[in-house]
């Protein structure tokens, strides 16, 4: 006996009926949940970095400064080399028995302070280099350097479309 609640007739290839009951059709709905799952759990590659140094990479002419590990403010390549011999010397220019204890800077003197607990001495002028730097540090950021203007489309012989054949700019 037939029922319409429990089964679906289809025709098999040659023409002939045949009953499909929708305990077969049941495997199928969990079979596509377990897909889909799965599809959504595989994370998706992750997409490449335009820029070569991640978002921190510099605008041309411009480098890191690295007065330590991670200082990723652009400066010249001038003052990146002056910082590092800077931090090769770290005692150069302190006075340990002026008044700021042993970190303390000779006279005429000031802490470099490209970071928070930057103590190095150096002069005045460079430690004002270094507060510029910081002040202007996203703006030496290719992430945030306008981004170009496409040049624009050569001009067209005006004679294209008109069904001459090989035209020349067109």
């Amino acid at each position: 006996m037939f029922n319409a609640q429990s089964a679906d007739l289809a025709l098999h290839s040659e023409g002939k009926r045949i009953m499909k009951t929708k305990n077969e059709y049941s495997i199928l709905l969990p079979l596509a949940a377990a897909i889909a799952l799965a599809a959504t759990a595989i994370p998706a590659p992750a997409l490449a970095d335009p820029l070569p140094y991640g978002p921190d990479t510099c605008i041309q002419g411009f480098v890191w400064r690295e007065a330590r590990g991670g200082d990723t403010v652009c400066v010249t390549p001038d003052v990146r080399s002056t910082v590092a011999q800077q931090n090769s010397t770290p005692g150069a220019n302190k006075d340990p028995n002026a008044g700021s204890g042993p970190q303390s800077c000779s006279q005429g003197y000031v802490w470099r302070e490209a970071f928070d607990g930057d103590t190095i001495c150096v002069t005045p002028a460079f430690r004002q280099q270094m507060l510029d730097a910081n002040a202007t540090a996203a703006s030496r950021k290719q992430a945030n350097a306008p981004v170009p203007t496409p040049a624009p489309a050569p001009a067209q012989n005006p004679l294209c479309g008109s069904g001459i054949p090989f035209l020349p700019g067109c």
